[in-house]
């Protein structure tokens, strides 16, 4: 069993420097000379075991062999080989050890000077400021390397990165505080994340960055004369200074309180600054990785972080299916993860609902993507159909006063196309804004030839599978626009009473809601009796061919088989019996119409089709 001994104490950066180390060649092939793993000891070695005088430690014993290693260098490159140089072959090694050398002539040296007389120790004569600035020169060839490496040879930590944290361990714990590892930022961004890898964290436990204040057991403390006091005097002595600054303090607080009858003046208010909005001004060609090299902003700012980074992503082709695979048709043991976004419709542009939306589907697409899987999120936008004719239609109107008619066909259709284009490209700009992870290579637009094609080829089938059918219904009509509209494109609002309302290419509001109740009369009746009918569209009672009742009304029942006169176009109208009436409302009664193009609801209408079908 071989021994690596090391100093127990907590600031022992060569002892660290090994036990680091050690972590690493336990994960990795193992201990250089072939052995196995050291057992670690706290103390020097015994001075009856070594063949010479006690080494420094560490040091390392193998045993059998008798083998001794001493010295951080050699005990590190010892336990952990592959360390010196990874994959990256003589290149690598050569970089190590470059970085290894530059650690032990240049980064000892200045932490050490600048950290021992922080802490109280003084080692040389050298003044405080000008072992800080010697500190700063040794960390200038550092700070540069780092700014575009995350690691000092290759893309993982190696020895070099070992010797170098493990050097500037003590400045980063006593000395270096918030505004100076602002100054050197890519060192202390490189420091962090070697110091949370595991094998560092497992020698170094939680690294607490220094904030500006020592701790106790660090401060300084009063010289100590070449003759030793007792007890008594020092106990004597602590009573003076505490009553000496009890007195000092009093003091100051009656300098600080206003003469008798004088009010104290009100502190001045503090203006608060505007931090304004910080943005990303660095040169970065599109599709270039954005350069964090430099300090990040005091204060939050999304356009500080995220320029740059959405081209970048899109040039490396993160978001297409085919990324990391040679083509999209490649099989994958992991699997197909494919999903269309809803399209937005371009008559405006995205609010909150999109985003919330588009947040969730994000969340999905990245985690396919990240279990492996072949995964494609098809962006696109939809022309929106009667929504869009009626925006475009307005904007004409408002910009330059012309109706599509006035316009003509083609015109109007350049119209639309542009404004598709203009709020498309913002939709998608939106989009992008937003982080999407959408291939872009593939965005679709409901109009474009190949859906329209898809679309017709939709319907064909499922009209040769008898799935849908074409028949004569009751449409909605617009006679502003001249066009059936789609029960989804209409607001249908319940109303109470008598109410005015806009109607579309009409100057004055027109009255809705008022019940008018007419009668007619019963044909072949000895008496005058009526059928009272009542109805908020009385113009439809001209084209009426039936007065219809629920069968379990009472008041009808003595009515069947019997029929009424129309009292303006001398017609006889058979009473019908039908479920879809209402006895609640109104009279009870409906009007049936009977035209071949009824301005009814559908109810009315179906009932005497299924009348007439019974019959």
């Amino acid at each position: 069993m071989s021994i690596l001994y090391v100093s127990p104490h907590p600031d022992a950066f060569p002892s660290l420097r090994a036990l680091i180390a050690a972590r690493y060649g336990e994960a990795g092939e193992g201990p250089g000379w072939g052995g196995a793993h050291p057992r670690i000891c706290l103390q020097p070695p015994p001075s009856s075991r070594t063949p010479f005088p006690p080494p420094r430690l560490p040091a390392l014993e193998q045993r059998p062999g008798g083998l001794w290693v001493w010295g951080a260098t050699a005990v590190a490159q010892l336990l952990w080989p592959a360390g010196l140089g990874g994959p990256g072959g003589s290149r690598a090694a050569v970089l190590v050890q470059q970085w290894v050398s530059y650690a032990d002539t240049e980064l000892i040296p200045a932490a050490c000077g600048a950290t021992l007389p922080a802490l109280g120790l003084r080692i040389s004569a050298q003044d405080p400021q000008a072992a800080l600035g010697a500190l700063g020169r040794a960390l200038s060839p550092l700070e540069e390397w780092l700014r575009l490496h995350t690691f000092l040879a290759g893309e993982a930590p190696t020895l070099a990165d070992v010797a170098a944290v493990t050097a500037l361990l003590l400045p980063f714990r006593y000395v270096l505080d918030p505004s100076a590892r602002r100054i050197w930022g890519n060192v202390t961004r490189w420091f962090i994340t070697c110091v949370q890898q595991p094998e560092f964290r497992a020698v170094l436990g939680e690294v607490v960055l220094y904030s500006g204040a020592r701790p106790p057991s660090q401060q300084p403390g009063p010289e100590v004369p070449a003759h030793s006091k007792t007890a008594a005097q020092l106990k004597k002595e602590a009573k003076k200074r505490e009553k000496l600054e009890k007195f000092q303090q009093k003091q100051k607080m009656q300098q600080q309180q206003p003469p008798p009858g004088e009010k104290k003046p009100k502190p001045e208010k503090r203006e608060k600054r505007d931090p304004g909005v910080i943005t990303y001004d660095l040169p970065t060609p599109p599709g270039e990785k954005k350069d964090v090299s430099g300090t990040m902003p005091d204060s939050y700012s999304p356009q500080y972080v995220e320029a740059a980074w959405y081209p970048w992503w899109e040039q490396q082709g993160f978001f297409r299916p085919e990324y990391g695979r040679s083509s999209v048709s490649a099989p994958n043991p992991q699997g197909i993860f494919m999903m269309c976004i809803p399209p937005p419709n371009v008559t405006g542009s995205l609010h909150l609902g999109h985003a919330l939306t588009n947040a969730i589907q994000d969340s999905l697409t990245r985690w396919h993507r990240m279990r492996g899987e072949t995964t494609l999120w098809n962006p696109g936008c939809d022309h929106a159909g009667i929504a869009t004719q009626v925006v475009v239609e307005k904007k004409l109107w408002r910009e330059q006063g012309l109706s599509r008619h006035q316009l003509g066909r083609e015109a109007f259709l350049q119209e639309v196309w542009k404004w598709k284009e203009e709020k498309g490209d913002r939709i998608y700009h939106q989009l992008k804004k937003l982080g999407s992870s959408l291939d872009w290579n593939r965005a679709c637009f409901t109009m474009d030839p190949k859906l329209s094609a898809a679309v017709t080829e939709a319907f064909v089938r499922l009209h040769e599978e008898g799935v849908i059918y074409r028949s004569t219904r009751l449409v909605n009509w617009s006679c502003t626009l001249n066009s059936a509209i789609s029960d989804i494109e209409v607001d249908k609002k319940e109303l109470t009473g008598r109410t005015l309302l806009s109607v579309p290419g009409y100057k004055d509001k027109v009255e809705f809601g008022v019940l008018v109740s007419f009668a007619y009369k019963v044909q072949d009746s000895d008496s005058d009796e009526e059928v009272v009918v009542a109805t908020t569209r009385i113009e439809t009672m001209l084209g009426d061919v039936a007065v219809a009742v629920h069968p379990k009304d009472p008041r009808y029942q003595h009515l069947k088989g019997k029929s009424v006169i129309h009292p303006f176009v001398s017609r006889s109208l058979p009473i019908v019996f039908d479920d879809f009436v209402d006895m609640e409302f109104g009279t009870g009664e409906r009007g049936l119409s009977g035209e071949k193009k009824p301005r009814g609801p559908p109810l009315p209408y179906t009932c005497p089709q299924r009348k007439e079908s019974s019959t």
